[in-house]
């Protein structure tokens, strides 16, 4: 009965792991990405993106000098009443061999209350895991998601510069706060005006 007990739950388990995760992939993908730029000035940072389906969709590239989590936060009105982030953390697990994303959200309404440690999971997730990697320094995560996904936990891209905010962690427990060093902000227009 034991030996029965234990082989469904290592079952489960597996279970588990593989519908959270993705197996890792050489060729992240066949999207072209039409642009790039490298968040943080030192370069251990790098976003490039592509919109899909004439506007509907975007597909993102994070590449960063790290063998944890990486992670990114977009919004609109920082410090403004309401004002909520949209963010993503993922990464290549190369112990498991398995890629892994999380779609979250953080109120970026006071500026002084803004913590480490990525906000809250989003009801729905939004984002969808296209590959990981570990190519020696850098971990590469692709995903993609809809411009307007119709989610109030979630940030429409807009035309025009949107902040990001940045950072990464050589850990892959995304609940292990990032280096006080690492984060950053930047500006990017992921869509002209």
């Amino acid at each position: 009965m034991k030996f029965s007990c234990a082989l469904s739950f290592m079952a489960v388990a597996i279970i588990l792991v593989t519908c959270s995760a993705l197996p890792a992939k050489n060729k992240l993908s066949d999207v072209i990405m039409e642009n790039e730029q490298i968040l943080d000035p030192d370069g251990p940072m790098i976003l490039r993106w592509t919109i899909i389906n004439e506007t509907s969709e975007i597909e993102m590239e994070v590449q960063t000098n790290c063998t944890g989590w990486m992670g990114f936060v977009f919004g609109n009105g920082l410090g403004k009443p309401g004002a909520i982030g949209d963010g993503v953390i993922g990464g290549y697990n190369d112990e498991l061999g398995l890629g892994y994303i999380e779609d979250r959200w953080l109120d970026i309404s006071v500026i002084s209350e803004i913590k480490p440690g990525g906000g809250e999971f989003d009801d729905i997730s939004n984002v969808d895991l296209i590959g990981a990697t570990y190519q020696d320094p850098w971990s590469i995560i692709r995903f993609r998601r809809k411009i307007d996904t119709g989610d109030s936990q979630d940030v429409v891209i807009r035309p025009g510069p949107m902040l990001v905010v940045w950072t990464y962690a050589d850990s892959d427990n995304t609940s292990v706060p990032h280096d006080p060093d690492t984060p950053g902000t930047s500006y990017v227009t992921f869509i002209e005006l």
